[in-house]
């Protein structure tokens, strides 16, 4: 007993002399790197204004900052903040011991991520930006680099084109779960950041800034988690998350830290608000079929890799899953004056009861049932929940009943919002067979969890055809044709604005999914297609147009109006993302919605309007 007394003696004795000197080390070191990280020797480097209170004074003429908004920041004021003895004394000596705690128990992780991050993307293992801190000091933050080296500096994620192109494989598990931020846990053994606070903000997030400063959540050190980042974080707009940590500074003690603390702890196993190109977007609800998928994987195979033969004269059996539909009710009258030979049922989704019916009568299940249209921006939970039970249970579990009761080939609606949204006004967005898709909202990844969980099912027995059309429209359609038509037969003027959209009229659809029904046989086990009308839209042509086959001269005009438009679009909010919207740009590249052997394009712009506003 004295024996193993002596040798745990020595054991503390020698653990405390080793902690000891690595912590005088670790303290010498960051002193020595505190004056370089806050751009001490670079004055030119540092905020003009630091201690200023600050509101954001939006301007066109000037470039777009890191938010995605035109202006500048004007100091109004001093900050008049005064730290109490918590937040002075207390909550820096709890920075210090937990922060040079993690450093030493974590070092091993650090050092496996290191070597894992080096063999996925050779380059640096850490990388810095430019980072808002207390009193808007700028200051340099540390990350484990998951994104390529290719990828542009000091731009948030979601100011990305296609941010997903840009993260590398291990960086998405590292971003799933938040390890990217363990670096900062050096940033808060120097002085610059603190374990519980406000997430410090790009040193070019205006937007950000301004709103905080109403909350006086800049005049607290950021931290590595806070009080936003457990109530949604890059799910929340930023004046929702600003007011979250104005709160946070209002209710700034050692409980509520505790609180933040443990809160985190539970995200960091897997935390579905990280959206990846998302500030202001809706979470997953508990769908994860695009975890783990490679780039290629969620692209999918596009198009049927051969030419393919159509025999118009063969007779199939096609199961509507979705009765009552738009697109499924005209399918079935186009179908029926067309293609004769094509012996199309419909079964209602709404009651349960077509879990009874079965499915082995048909060659085709045609899934059209959905909810499509929502403002993602001002939903509930039990909503978000309702759009994942029918836009991808739904779609999953009617799949896997086609496929065990021995159908050939399962036809799923998906969406060309998988892709995200609209480019903002005067940006381009054409999506091509590099493009992966990068859902903005729950409604988009609805759809995007369906669209892969389907594909997993087809083999050479069971063929899945996913569609991924654009806005469709025709007589008696919904969603934004109607706004636009209406529009078109009220307003005396209208804005002359250059942008492109593609779309899709009904009529092409129908003779779309008519000649695939009817293809003699093809090799892949899945297929992406995208359909869309033979050349892309520009918004004002198309009121124009409804305008005059509606009898009625409509004025389309630029200058002014113009620039309104433009305005209009960097509003953040409802109103911006309505005129993004209708005045945005979203198309697919041409090449994307040919196929050999089938000849689809059949309504151009002219008579498709024709058609829908009952002039044919």
């Amino acid at each position: 007993m004295a024996f193993n007394k002596k040798k745990i003696k020595k054991f503390f004795r020698v653990t405390t002399v080793v902690t000891g000197a690595a912590f005088v080390t670790l303290s010498v070191i960051a002193h020595r790197c505190k004056k370089e990280s806050t751009y001490e020797y670079e004055p030119q480097e540092q905020n003009p204004m630091e201690g200023r209170k600050v509101v954001f004074v939006a301007d066109d003429n000037e470039a777009e900052n890191a938010d995605g908004r035109r202006g500048h920041l004007e100091a109004i004021g001093d900050t008049d903040y005064h730290p109490g003895f918590y937040d002075r004394y207390v909550k820096r000596t709890l920075d210090i011991l937990l922060s040079f705690g993690g450093l030493v128990l974590l070092s091993p992780v650090f050092l496996g991520f290191a070597i894992a991050i080096k063999i996925d993307d050779p380059g640096p293992v850490f990388f810095t930006q430019k980072r808002l801190g207390q009193d808007k000091k700028f200051f340099k933050l540390h990350k484990f680099r998951t994104m390529k080296m290719s990828t542009p500096h000091d731009v948030p994620t979601h100011m990305l084109a296609d941010p997903e192109q840009y993260i590398t494989r291990m960086g998405r598990f590292m971003r799933r779960h938040s390890i990217d931020e363990l670096p900062q846990i050096w940033d808060i053994f120097v002085g610059n950041m603190s374990v519980i606070g406000p997430r410090p903000g790009l040193w070019n997030q205006d937007i950000l800034a301004a709103e905080r400063d109403k909350y006086g959540a800049n005049d607290v050190k950021p931290g590595l988690t806070g009080w936003a980042q457990i109530n949604g974080r890059d799910e929340l707009e930023i004046p929702v998350k600003a007011k979250l940590d104005g709160e946070y500074v209002k209710r700034e003690s050692l409980l509520f830290d505790l609180k933040c603390f443990f809160g985190t702890v539970g995200k960091v196993g897997g935390d579905d608000s990280v959206v990846e190109g998302g500030t202001g977007e809706m979470s997953k609800t508990g769908r994860h079929y695009s975890d783990g998928k490679e780039d290629q994987e969620l692209i999918g195979n596009i198009g049927f890799g051969q030419t393919v033969t159509v025999d118009k004269g063969a007779q199939k059996r096609v199961l509507i899953t979705g009765k009552g539909s738009y697109i499924g009710e005209s399918f079935i009258e186009y179908a029926g004056k067309h293609y004769p030979s094509i012996l199309i049922d419909a079964v209602d989704m709404m009651d349960g009861t077509w879990r009874e019916r079965d499915f082995s009568a048909y060659d085709v299940v045609y899934h059209v049932a959905g909810i499509a249209h929502a403002d993602v921006g001002n939903v509930d939970e039990a909503t978000k929940t309702k759009y994942y039970e029918v836009n991808t249970d739904l779609a999953v579990e009617v799949c896997r009943k086609a496929k065990a009761e021995g159908v050939k080939e399962f036809i799923f609606m998906s969406s060309m919002i998988v892709y995200g949204d609209s480019a903002s006004f005067g940006r381009d967005k054409i999506v091509d067979e590099q493009t992966v898709p990068a859902a903005s909202n729950f409604y988009g990844d609805s759809k995007l969890q369906a669209d892969v969980a389907v594909r997993d099912f087809a083999d050479n027995k069971f063929q899945v055809i996913v569609l991924r059309p654009p806005m469709i429209y025709g007589k008696n359609s919904k969603g934004n044709y109607p706004v636009l038509a209406k529009f078109a037969k009220k307003l005396p003027l209208f804005p002359d604005v250059d942008n492109q959209r593609s779309m899709l009229h009904i009529d092409n659809l129908c003779e779309l999914l008519c000649q695939v029904v009817l293809i003699e046989n093809f090799e892949r086990e899945s297929v992406v297609l995208f359909p869309q009308n033979a050349r892309w839209v520009q918004t004002s042509e198309m009121v124009k147009e409804i305008a005059a086959v509606s009898g009625r001269n409509i004025i389309v005009a630029g200058g002014i109006m113009k620039l309104a438009v433009a305005f209009a679009g960097k509003v953040p909010g409802k109103i911006g993302g309505l005129v993004n919207k209708a005045f945005g740009n979203s198309c697919y590249a041409y090449s994307l919605s040919e196929y050999k052997g089938i000849d689809y394009q059949i309504t151009d712009l002219e008579s498709s309007i024709r058609k829908t506003e009952g002039n044919i």
